[in-house]
């Protein structure tokens, strides 16, 4: 049985600020840009000047910001992953959901817990992408 087609990928935490920039930025960088990663939250909040920061240093030189989820319900994404069990919970109907995971990281407020984020949320990432054969 062939993998579904894995092209884009819509990451969702609560405040669309940390978890959910992280694992887009991760996602395109990982799969050197053949899957588009976008993100959004149900209560979105100012991204951090530390995740600015991050996201510069791997290379990401557009300003990060923060979406609700609204902007992106009417957009097709091949899979959706929300990041938080509050995401999840406050998750709407998005067109084509078909491909759905869950899954449930904390919040990083210091440069440790973000650097523990970015790696657990990188080997999941990556195992996705090897299982969608993308990578």
């Amino acid at each position: 049985m062939a993998a579904t087609p894995l092209n884009s990928i819509l990451f969702i935490c609560r405040h669309n600020s940390i978890r959910s920039q992280l694992a887009a930025i991760l996602t395109e960088k990982i799969s050197h840009s053949a899957v588009k990663a976008a993100c959004a939250g149900p209560e979105p909040t100012a991204v951090p000047d530390f995740i600015q920061n991050w996201a510069e240093q791997l290379g990401h030189s557009a300003p990060l910001t923060s979406r609700p989820l609204e902007q992106v319900s009417d957009q097709s994404f091949d899979m959706v992953v929300t990041l938080c069990d509050k995401s999840h919970q406050a998750l709407p109907k998005i067109e084509n959901d078909s491909q759905h995971i869950r899954w449930d990281f904390h919040h990083a407020d210091t440069a440790d817990q973000l650097k523990h984020l970015e790696i657990e949320l990188a080997e999941r990432i990556r195992l996705l992408l090897l299982t969608k054969g993308v990578i």
